[in-house]
């Protein structure tokens, strides 16, 4: 019992310059693990639907992910992607090893063999055979479907399942929170009659827009034995992200499972897409759904405190759209599909491997929030638990914490302003002194090896933390410390 005692009484203290310190504690009470079932901070990759990638790009996707060590993705498909239709008597015509599945099974082996937990699921209606979400023929397609994926080809690393992508949005077929539920309703019928429904679980609401979280409520209300996760998207304002109400909302959310569902307490809630509002084209041939600071610094900079925002509220894992360009077009008035060179593509990725195809292969580097978010991956790994912490009352300066199996432990602090702060960071209840692997974010001064991955500033030995250690916080940046190794 002694030791639970010892991590639960961690403390961080951060003392900017000119302020009075204010304690950021860890308690000893239970309330203070936030997350013990954490699920890591994820990616969305899709299976390359529009464009095949070259196998030397595959190879290259794979050793960023072996980096990212990424423990969370979500793979979306349709199911006119392995059915072609149905026969005279009405029965399904199933492809399982059509270009597309293939390129689906070599993105699935790689999460299979890396331990990957992956959310599945369907983004739309099925046009091609005019069926509606409400469809028993819809969903007898998707239960074959996780049969075949999970009982034929193995895939353990399947999860969870999200039916239908942001169903309230007003492009969905959807839109209308009766259907959406009768639509789940029919699907876990057909895991149960499949034998699946123990061993994937039905995830959502998958909303998009924080008007919209209502949906939220009313799945707790009416959908609780069948849903064995939530999920929601947003993409956030700068200005609802800098202030903290994402967190303020996201808390409320998280505090609503934990009451009115009888086991929400035990169920993930996690952010199922990520990412910053204000979207616009940007070159080369990214189409208006683009977001025009992909390129930049800051970028790095919002989405882990928009990511520390979320797990401190007591989600369990974020989602972040998107991992590659190549991987989804914009269907704008100008685009050219099939004709790659003037195809507008969807630019959120941290890269492009389509770079070279389009003439720009600078296009395929890593971009400056591959930084931040593979260290958040690796370094906040799925089931650390994450401690309570409590900010300083300083603008802008968030921090997030983690213990790590018996001895392990991650900090990471974001000042997510235009302020550089001096701080100090304290656990004054540790007893012991740490070795931490320190790693900085800053504006035109990132280390990274010859493959562009991040690696540590310094390393500390025998950090006393009882006396605190001083950090530099530029403007606009981020900070972890880690006692985990390579």
């Amino acid at each position: 019992m002694k030791k639970p005692l010892l991590l639960a009484s961690l403390a961080a203290l951060l003392t900017p310059a000119g302020f009075a310190a204010d304690f950021v504690q860890m308690s000893a009470e239970p309330n203070a693990i936030v997350s013990t079932n954490f699920l890591g901070f994820g990616v969305q990759w899709s299976p390359y639907p529009w464009f095949d990638i070259s196998d030397a790009a595959w190879e290259r996707c794979f050793q960023r992910l072996d980096f990212m060590r990424v423990p969370l993705v979500r793979v979306m498909t349709r199911a006119y992607k392995y059915c072609d239709g149905f026969d005279a008597q009405g029965n399904p015509i199933y492809d399982w090893s059509n270009s597309r599945m293939q390129k689906m099974h070599r993105l699935l082996d790689y999460c299979q063999k890396r331990n990957v937990t992956v959310i599945i699921g369907e983004w739309d209606k099925l046009q091609t055979y005019k069926i509606d979400c409400t469809d028993p023929r819809w969903t007898r397609l998707i239960g074959d479907f996780l049969e075949h994926m999970i009982k034929d080809k193995g895939y353990t690393c399947l999860k969870y399942y999200n039916l239908i992508n942001e169903p309230n949005g007003g492009w969905s077929h959807c839109a209308d929170f009766g259907k959406w539920k009768t639509a789940v309703n029919n699907l876990f019928a057909e895991l149960q009659k499949h034998g699946l429904d123990k061993k994937i679980q039905l995830t959502g609401p998958d909303v998009t827009w924080m008007r919209d979280y209502y949906w939220l409520d009313r799945a707790v209300l009416e959908c609780p034995k069948i849903l064995g996760a939530y999920d929601v998207h947003e993409y956030i304002a700068y200005e609802d992200l800098e202030s903290g109400y994402a967190e303020k909302v996201l808390w409320q959310k998280r505090d609503y499972i934990n009451r009115y569902d009888p086991n929400g307490r035990k169920k993930p809630f996690f952010m199922g897409e990520i990412g910053m509002n204000r979207r616009g084209p940007v070159e080369p041939q990214g189409g208006e759904d683009s977001h025009p600071k992909v390129y930049e610094h800051i970028y790095g900079v919002w989405m882990t405190d928009y990511s520390i925002q979320a797990v401190r509220a007591g989600m369990q894992g974020t989602i972040a759209w998107m991992l590659d360009d190549a991987m989804h077009i914009n269907k704008d008035k100008d685009t050219k599909w099939p004709d790659i060179h003037k195809t507008l593509f969807k630019k959120w990725g941290f890269w492009n491997s389509l770079a070279e195809e389009i003439g720009h292969p600078e296009d395929a580097n890593l971009r400056p929030w591959f930084y931040t978010w593979s260290l958040m991956s690796r370094y906040f790994p799925r089931g650390c638990s994450i401690i309570r912490t409590r900010n300083a009352d300083v603008e802008g300066i968030r921090t997030l914490a983690a213990t790590i199996g018996p001895d392990g432990f991650t900090f990471c602090v974001v000042n997510d302003s235009n302020t550089a702060r001096e701080a100090l960071l304290r656990a004054p209840a540790l007893g012991h002194p740490l070795d931490l692997r320190r790693y900085l974010y800053a504006p035109n001064d990132l280390t990274v090896n010859t493959n562009g991955f991040p690696v540590p500033r310094e390393i500390i030995t025998q950090a006393d933390l009882t006396k605190g250690l001083p950090l530099t916080l530029p403007a606009r940046s981020v900070a972890l410390l880690t006692t985990m190794g390579e």
